[in-house]
């Protein structure tokens, strides 16, 4: 007897017949249909589209077939074995879990595929061999350095004068000189001295945005700042997530220096963002900028809405700690709704909940549902379970 795969065995009764043999597959499938499925939450395996893993296929039997069924007796690679029409082959010796068009023959857990290498053996450790120092016989040696007479010859050094060295240096190495003078030995990042390539690397913003938004944004600011470094400092950190020591060094400060910038800029961008860039858009610019792909399916769709998380450190709280713990995430996080149009401009983005919320209850306690009028479509996931806040 061979063991093919998990759920066959494949038995040989004196080279006359071979057949397989399912064990307890009733039992597996409503074990199977029972859990519900990772790609169709929540949604149990017995009502979702997936492709059952137990099933049973046939032999091909059709004449046209036969090439087919001949590739199937090779891949099977049984001495004796002669298939039928009752004969089955188990769905998980198939790549796409059945036969296809492109993957119709059983390739996978045949059971003559698999070659044990043996493990290399543990090194074996080498013993030190005993020194026995009565084996060893002194030398004795009579050296007379009394008579032995003194060499020496003066020897003449000749260094340049300490005051004259980069001189005589630089005058035979001119290049060099030329070099070192015309490059900045601390290279520094200033937005007065990036291209619109430059900053749409280091901020995601073409250059004309990022001195428009710099002046909208110094409205909100109490103090006076050194504000275009600042700034391009805030956003670098936004974009690359650099560190503070590496944008400390970069704008030659030091790293509380690069932090007391971020803290200090992060409410003020936060401020102007949702006064500002975050607002819903009215009904009728809705209805202009509306894809066309959505005009035939969806043709009154106001906004896609979903949920987002983000890691944070666990918690010293205890009741933080089970607040902010993400079943889904299996890690400590905070929770958010956010809202976009069809054309995908963000209109609505919540406040922060703990990990633990549901969506519905961050969707009942945002605040989205004063944005809704009657009439409006929302595109959204099917755990979104809101009808009950939705205008009629």
């Amino acid at each position: 007897m061979r063991k093919v795969c998990p759920f066959f065995f494949l038995f040989n009764d004196a080279g006359k017949n071979m057949c397989f043999r399912l064990l307890n597959s009733s039992a597996r499938i409503k074990a199977w249909n029972k859990t519900v499925c990772e790609i169709h939450k929540p949604l149990l395996h017995l009502d979702c589209p997936c492709l059952r893993p137990y099933g049973l296929h046939r032999f091909p039997g059709r004449a046209e077939d036969q090439d087919v069924r001949q590739k199937w007796m090779k891949y099977i690679n049984q001495d004796g074995f002669t298939a039928n029409k009752n004969t089955v082959v188990c769905g998980i010796h198939f790549p796409d879990g059945q036969p296809t068009r492109e993957n119709p023959y059983p390739v996978l857990f045949m059971g003559y595929d698999c070659c044990v290498t043996p493990a290399r053996p543990p090194p074996k450790k080498r013993c030190l061999q005993p020194l026995h120092l009565s084996a060893i016989e002194p030398m004795e040696t009579d050296v007379d350095v009394g008579n032995l007479p003194l060499q020496t010859r003066d020897v003449g050094i000749q260094w340049p004068d300490h005051m004259d060295h980069n001189y005589s240096f630089s005058c035979g190495n001119k290049p060099m000189k030329d070099c070192g003078t015309e490059t900045d030995p601390t290279p520094s990042v200033s937005a007065k001295n990036l291209n619109n390539k430059d900053f749409i690397f280091y901020t995601g913003l073409c250059a004309d945005s990022f001195w428009l938004l710099l002046r909208v944004v110094l409205t909100y600011c109490s103090q006076p700042l050194a504000v275009h470094e600042q700034f391009l400092l805030v956003l670098m950190r936004l974009r690359l997530g650099l560190l503070f020591t590496d944008l400390g060094k970069r704008f030659g400060v030091s790293r509380t220096t690069a932090s007391e910038i971020f803290t200090f800029w992060r409410p003020i961008l936060a401020r102007f963002m949702r006064e500002k860039v975050i607002v819903w858009l009215p009904r009728d610019t809705l209805n202009r900028i509306r894809p066309k792909t959505f005009n035939k399916n969806y043709p009154k769709a106001t906004c896609i809405i979903d949920c987002t998380e983000v890691f944070v450190l666990r918690p010293k709280n205890l009741r933080k700690r089970s607040q902010t713990c993400s079943n889904y995430k299996h890690h400590n996080t905070y929770k958010l709704l956010y809202c976009i149009a069809p054309n995908g401009y963000v209109m609505f983005v919540s406040k922060l909940f703990g990990g633990r919320a549901s969506d519905n209850f961050i969707t009942k306690n945002s605040g989205f549902g004063h944005h809704l009028i009657p009439g409006d479509e929302i595109l959204a996931d099917r755990g979104f379970t809101i009808k009950d806040i939705l205008p009629p």
